[in-house]
C-alpha cells in the first residue's frame, strides 16, 4: 500500500497534460493553429493573383506581387519556434493585419501613375531585397514580434528590417502602378501596423544584450538616413 501511494505521489504532475508540458501542448496547438490559418490566407492570395494572371498574363505587377506573398508563406511554414514570443492580443490583430492585409488588395486594373515598364524592375528589386533579407534570416523568420535568435548578418547589415523595406517597397511601386482609393487604403493601414510591429519586435529583441549592441551599430530600420 505504501509502495502504491509512493509511486503515485512520485507520478503527479507529471502526466501528459500537467505543468509545464500542459503550456508546451497549448503553445504548440496555438503555432499550429496560427500557421493553417496563414496557409488558408495566402492560399487564396495566390489563387486570386494566378486567376488574374490568367485572364491577362502581362501583368507583371500582379506576378511579382503573387510571388512574394507566396514566398512569405513559404517561409512563416519553415521557419523555428520561437524562443519567446508576443501573444498580447493587440499584437496579434496588429501583425496578422500587417502580414496578411495584403490578401485584401484589388487585382482590378487601376490608374497607372507611373509605367508598368518602370514598375515592374522596381517592384522586382524590392522582391529581391525582401528574398535577400529572408536568406540571411534564415528560419528565424516570424510574422508575431518573436525571439528566434539575433541575426546580424547579410542584408541586416544596412538596415535593421530589410524584409519590411522590401514589402514597403514592392507595396508603394503596386500602388503607383495600380492606383485605385481601395488599394490606397489597404496599403496605408497595412503600413501603419507594419511600423507598430516593427517597433514591438525590437523592444522585444532589445532585452537580450546582443541585440542591444546590434542596434547601436546598425540606426536605421528601413531606409538608410530617414528611419
Amino acid at each position: 500500500m505504501t509502495i502504491l501511494k509512493s509511486i503515485a505521489l512520485s507520478g503527479e504532475g507529471t502526466g501528459f497534460l500537467s505543468g509545464p508540458r500542459a503550456s508546451e501542448v497549448l503553445t504548440d496547438l496555438r503555432e499550429g493553429f496560427f500557421r493553417f490559418f496563414a496557409l488558408a490566407v495566402m492560399s487564396l492570395f495566390v489563387y486570386r493573383g494566378v486567376s488574374q494572371l490568367i485572364i491577362d498574363p502581362a501583368r507583371l505587377n500582379v506576378l511579382l506581387l503573387t510571388i512574394s506573398e507566396t514566398l512569405t508563406l513559404i517561409w512563416l511554414l519553415l521557419a523555428r519556434r520561437p524562443i519567446v514570443r508576443d501573444w498580447s492580443p493587440f499584437t496579434v490583430v496588429i501583425s496578422v493585419t500587417a502580414t496578411f492585409g495584403a490578401g485584401l488588395i484589388s487585382f482590378e486594373q487601376g490608374v497607372a501613375i507611373i509605367p508598368l515598364a518602370i514598375a515592374a524592375p522596381v517592384q522586382f528589386l524590392s522582391l529581391w531585397m525582401s528574398i535577400w533579407g529572408k536568406i540571411s534570416l534564415g528560419r528565424s523568420f516570424a510574422i508575431l514580434p518573436a525571439n528566434r535568435g539575433v541575426v546580424t548578418d547579410g542584408a541586416y547589415r544596412f538596415v535593421r528590417h530589410p524584409i519590411y523595406a522590401g514589402y514597403l517597397m514592392g507595396h508603394v511601386v503596386f500602388l503607383l502602378s495600380n492606383f485605385s482609393i481601395y488599394n490606397f487604403t489597404v496599403y496605408a493601414i497595412i503600413s501603419l501596423f507594419q511600423i507598430h510591429r516593427i517597433l514591438r519586435e525590437e523592444r522585444l529583441l532589445a532585452m537580450t544584450p546582443e541585440y542591444s549592441e546590434y542596434l547601436n551599430k546598425v540606426r536605421y530600420r528601413l531606409l538608410p538616413g530617414v528611419f
